[in-house]
Order: structure tokens, then sequence, then C-alpha cells
């Protein structure tokens, strides 16, 4: 049932009971049936066509039809703010015609103090525009005239502003798959093409853009990472000017859906420098936020990113109760689509690394395949180097030794023809056959110990494998158990 399963779980019970109402009048019919089952089980297609009885044909017409009608419904709830203020953009146009040109001229000087206030510079083009037609025989014309060509250049520059943003945000996530110096050179190359931009204009939505990208990159790429600490004045700053931004404009449709992104950078920045104590109260503010963060798509990238840090910081802490938090609700609900890759990816190793981490290797190993099995990775070396790296692993601990093997097997094979990229997988491989050979355990221990101590000596290079994952004394012993329990 996917997305209808989705969207019919997250209503609130209010929310629920209108769209029945709407849908099917609560008859008991086939679309009331259809949503009463989506809302109280997890089903499969196949007993919903057998519980309606009805073809595939006419079921996949039918959930087509609900999931149209759901859509339509829901969106008149997405919440617009600045609504008011557009409806008044919108009878800009009739201000030509009005029958008193000095109130229509008033009312739109009115609209323009608003306008720029809340950089709104697509709806200022009109504006001007109309002020200049409206000033037509009169020397005011060659200034309205003027600032109507300035804001379409600088409502081109905000939009060309945007669009770098997101592929900005897109190719990091490709980086952080792939690990290529090609790569990080267009990171680099977008975030230098948004920092150009917002040099040329004063515009706090350029502001915001720029330095949301900018802090992402400070403490995501290697070779910035260790000057990081000695910005903590600088970050501080930033941040509370964007706070600022975002509660000076209430009504701003953008900054009220993403101002939560404030505590998710402070977040970031203080695990990076290793800030636990400051990681901690920022952590809990995005806690709270979690149920609105999960249901905003746009969101994706900066939830993802925020679960990626929150890996970083339980190896510093070891806090399982934060680690895990919201994790089940958030696989639930959480919708991402598998041609967003860096997020899909992320998540599902991210609930893979919570299993781990909660000692339930079984259900960490399935996760990974569960990826490895909807998505091809073939695009993402590094990654699927890392993933099947990570299966291996769950199967050794769990002394599942041909799934181990074989996973190696198809690993040598895969890193074959690369150079000292690698050198710390071939290494953890090394390890894995290692503690799967029957040996004296004592031994045996003493000499995984000793291994997993210099692979992580070894994986601090470019391409650093199960960077995520901490072994201690337990799971080695499990490793170096030749009887499994």
């Amino acid at each position: 049932m996917d997305i209808l399963n989705k969207t019919i779980k997250k209503l609130s019970e209010d929310e629920y009971q209108q769209l029945l109402q709407e849908v099917s009048g609560k008859k008991r019919n086939k679309p009331y049936m259809v949503l009463e089952t989506t809302r109280t089980r997890d089903i499969e297609d196949s007993e919903m066509m057998h519980i309606l009885q009805v073809n595939p044909s006419a079921y996949y017409t039918l959930k087509s039809r609900l999931n149209s009608k759901i859509a339509a419904i829901l969106s008149k709830k997405v919440q617009n703010p600045i609504q008011t203020l557009m409806d008044e953009v919108s009878r800009v146009p009739a201000h030509l015609f009005g029958n008193n040109r000095e109130f229509s001229v008033r009312a739109l000087r009115e609209l323009e103090k608003q306008l720029i206030e809340y950089d709104l510079n697509a709806e200022l083009i009109l504006v001007y525009k109309t002020l200049a037609q409206l000033h037509l025989y009169t020397e005011e014309y060659e200034m309205y005239e003027t600032k109507f060509n300035k804001h379409v250049a600088f409502s081109l520059a905000v939009s060309k502003a945007e669009g770098l943003f997101f592929r900005f945000i897109k190719k990091l996530g490709v980086y952080q798959l792939n690990g290529q110096e090609s790569d990080l050179e267009e990171v680099i190359m977008l975030k230098r093409e948004l920092s150009n931009i917002c040099e040329l204009y004063d515009s706090h939505r350029l502001y915001v853009l720029y330095n949301i990208a900018r802090i992402y990159y400070l403490c995501n790429v290697p070779h910035k990472l260790d000057g990081l600490k000695s910005r903590e004045l600088e970050m501080e700053a930033v941040l509370q000017k964007m706070t600022q931004i975002f509660e000076k404009y209430p009504l701003d449709t953008f900054y009220q859906n993403i101002k939560c992104i404030t505590d998710m950078l402070y977040f970031e920045y203080y695990v990076r420098t290793a800030n636990i104590v400051r990681a901690d109260h920022y952590l809990q503010r995005v806690h709270e936020a979690m149920p609105d963060l999960t249901e905003k798509h746009l969101l994706n990238f900066f939830v993802v990113q925020f679960l990626r840090s929150k890996v970083l910081k339980f190896q510093v802490d070891g806090n399982l109760d934060h680690l895990q938090y919201y994790a089940d609700k958030m696989e639930k609900y959480q919708d991402i689509d598998m041609n967003e890759a860096y997020h899909y990816i992320s998540m599902k190793r991210f609930m893979a690394t919570v299993k781990y981490y909660q000692r339930d290797f079984q259900g960490a190993a399935r996760k990974i395949n569960e990826l490895r099995n909807q998505m091809s990775l073939k695009h993402f070396l590094y990654t699927d180097i890392d993933s099947k790296l990570f299966q291996a692993l769950q199967y050794c601990i769990l002394g599942d030794d041909s799934l181990c093997m074989q996973i190696i097997s198809s690993l040598k094979r895969q890193i074959r023809e690369q150079d000292a990229e690698y050198e710390s997988a071939r290494y953890m491989m090394k390890m894995l056959k290692t503690a799967l050979k029957p040996a004296d355990y004592r031994r045996k221990i003493k000499r995984i110990t000793e291994m997993w101590n210099e692979f992580e000596q070894l994986n601090k290079g470019s391409f650093p494998v199960l960077s995520y994952v901490k072994a201690d004394e337990n799971v080695l012993r499990r490793m170096s158990n030749p009887i499994k329990d």
C-alpha cells in the first residue's frame, strides 16, 4: 500500500475522520474499506484485493483515484502564512484599470514596502511594472522602469541561487556516497558560484541560502574539519542572525518551514567539534521537532545529515537512547523515494547501524540486504564496498560463515583493480577471514583485537570503511567465538 499506507497512518484522528467523510461519506463502500483497513493494519495489495473482491485492474484504478482524491484534499491543508500578501499581489494588474489613479499608486507603494521587507522579488517585478505604467506621463516613469529592470535581474539572481543551493546539497550527498575528488570539485564550484551571487546583492534570503550551504560544506569536507573548532564565534554569529531573520518574517512560508535547520546546524557543528555538552542541548530541540521534520519531503537532506551526526555523537558518548530515539517511527513514516539515492541509502544505513548497536545483528544484516536488493549501488562503488563489509561483519558475528565468505569473495573481485584506495577494506576482509578460521579461542580473541586496532589506524585515509562501527569487547568475542549463540 506504500504511499497510501504512510499517508493514512500519519494523519491525526480529526484529519482522518474529515478525510473519511469527504472520500466516502462514511458509507461502507470500497474507498471506505480501503481507508479503514489501511488505517489499522499493514496490508499487502493481494490481500486488499481479496477483501474488496476485485481484480487487479479494478483495484489499481480504485487506488489511483483514491490517491488523487486524498492529494487534492491534503493539498488544501498546506499552510501558507503569506497568502494574504499574495492575494494583494494577485490584484495588482487590476490597479491599471482602477477608478482612482492616486489610490492605486498609494496602495501599490504600500505593497512595495511589504514585498521589499520579505524579499519577494518576483512579486516586486509585477508591482514596478504596474507603477511604471501608471506613471507613463510623469517624470517618475524612468525611476520605476529602472526599478523594474533591476528587480528582473535580482529575481533571476535569486532564482539561480536557489537552483545552485539545491544542486549543492544533491552533489554533497553524491560526494558522501562516492568520496570522489571530481564530486568534491563540483561541490566547491557550486558553493563558489552561490557565494558570488550573494556578494552582488544585499538579501537576507541569499544570506540564509549561502550560509546553510557553507556550514554543511565546512562540516563535511575533510580538509576543512581541522580548522572548524576555531570558527565557533563565527558560527554562533551566523546562526543567531539566521534565527533573527526567521523570527522577523513570520509570514514567510520558506522560512517558517526551514527554521528548525538552525538547531540542526548547531548540532552538526558541535558534534564535529566534539563539544558533546552543547550538542546535547540542540539534540533535544531537534528531537522535539522530529514529528514535523519527517513529514516535509524537502527536508530529507537535512534529516539525513542530522542522523549521520547522531551516529558520530554516539561513538563519543555511547548514549543509545539518543541514537535510537524516534527511529522506528521515522522508518515507518519518512517519505524517501529511491531516486533520492543519498537520502535512501543513508536512511537504510542508519537503521542498520541502530540495529547493530542494539545488538540485533540479524536485523542489521537484514536492513543492508534490503538496501542492496532494492537499489543498485554500482554507481556508488565506495558505498557498495562499505555496505557489503557491514553485512559481512554481521554474518561473521552471527557465525554464518558461508554468507560471510560469499560477500568477501564478491568484494575481492570488485576491488581487485583498485589501487591502494581501499587498503582498509582489504584489511577488514583479512580480519573477517581470520575470525572465521578455527584457532585457540584466547589467542584468537587477542589476534582479532590487535587486528581491529590496526584496522582503525589504517582506516583514516581517503576511503574509510565502517567508520560508523565501533567494536567493543563483546563484539570482538562474538567474532572470535566458533560457537555462536
